[in-house]
């Protein structure tokens, strides 16, 4: 390999090396994160719908639908949310479902919950 081609190649090497670099770390949550963050709030809202077809309709049962949908689309709550919140409030809901009618003070208490941690 000729000294003028090997150099060449170091030098192309090195600026895409450093082009992937910076979008990495600059645009990452733009072409990563958010777009899974969306698609998953759209698999827990049909996963939602899907497990609310049990329950009783009622205006607590929409209230729910409205107050997960939510919650699961904005992305700057969802960064405040810890894994042991996340499962307090899946524990929440699935006691609520358990017995086929949403109270008003189960709601109260997932709305609680999900309203700690959006402020």
């Amino acid at each position: 390999m000729k000294k003028g081609c090997f150099i060449t190649a170091v030098v192309v090497f090195t600026i895409l090396l450093g082009t992937a670099l910076y979008i990495f770390q600059n645009h990452f949550d733009d072409l990563v994160v958010n777009p899974g963050k969306k698609w998953l709030a759209g698999f827990v809202k049909d996963e939602l719908d899907a497990k609310l077809i049990s329950v009783i309709d009622s205006p607590e049962k929409t209230e729910l639908k409205k107050l997960i949908s939510d919650y699961s689309e904005n992305t700057e709550a969802l960064k405040k949310f810890s894994e042991k919140d996340i499962n307090k409030l899946i524990t929440a809901v699935e006691s609520a479902m358990s017995d086929s009618i949403i109270q008003k003070l189960e709601l109260e208490e997932i709305s609680l919950i999900i309203k700690s941690k959006s402020k």
